[in-house]
């Protein structure tokens, strides 16, 4: 899965363990002075979200959704906590959510395609990925999974012409 480029502030995943504790001081203080900071939230959430402690993130982009109901990247991001923690049916709502707030976002329906593609809802899933593309042409991960979804309906040609895209693509 990938999180969304939303172009706000995001914490690294390369911090070490030291730089991680400072950075959530950080957020606490700035959640102090004003407990409705949505962007402190967002981001002690994308902080948590890369120590690979999903319930913490789930609570910290439930309140960033909370105090700014428009943020399609904190929704997003959310879905992708929900996935990880298996709340599949949570994820799916908060997809549609980011999609409606957003429906030019191609990494949304990437990504709800790739939840599709977990529950075995192909035909689904092709659409997602074809949405995406038709937003994003020229973005190999979308051709990989398109040709998933098409290989799981038994449509093998299709399939192979979208695995060449791929890595027609992915070669430059």
């Amino acid at each position: 899965f990938k999180l969304s480029n939303s172009g706000e502030a995001v914490v690294s995943t390369q911090s070490t363990g030291g730089e991680s504790m400072n950075a959530m001081t950080d957020f606490r203080t700035a959640l102090e002075a004003d407990p409705t900071y949505s962007l402190a939230y967002f981001n002690a959430a994308n902080l948590y979200f890369n120590l690979r402690l999903f319930e913490k993130a789930l609570r910290y982009y439930d309140e960033a959704v909370k105090n700014c109901t428009e943020d399609e990247s904190a929704v997003l991001n959310r879905a992708i906590a929900r996935v990880m923690l298996r709340d599949y049916v949570g994820a799916m709502e908060d997809f549609h959510t980011a999609i409606s707030l957003n429906p030019f976002a191609a990494h949304s329906y990437f990504n709800r395609g790739n939840l599709h593609l977990t529950l075995g809802n192909n035909a689904e899933a092709e659409e997602d990925f074809r949405k995406a593309l038709s937003l994003q042409p020229k973005d190999s991960a979308s051709f990989t999974q398109l040709a998933v979804a098409l290989g799981r309906q038994f449509r093998k040609d299709e399939a192979l012409e979208n695995y060449r895209k791929s890595i027609k693509l992915a070669e430059g």
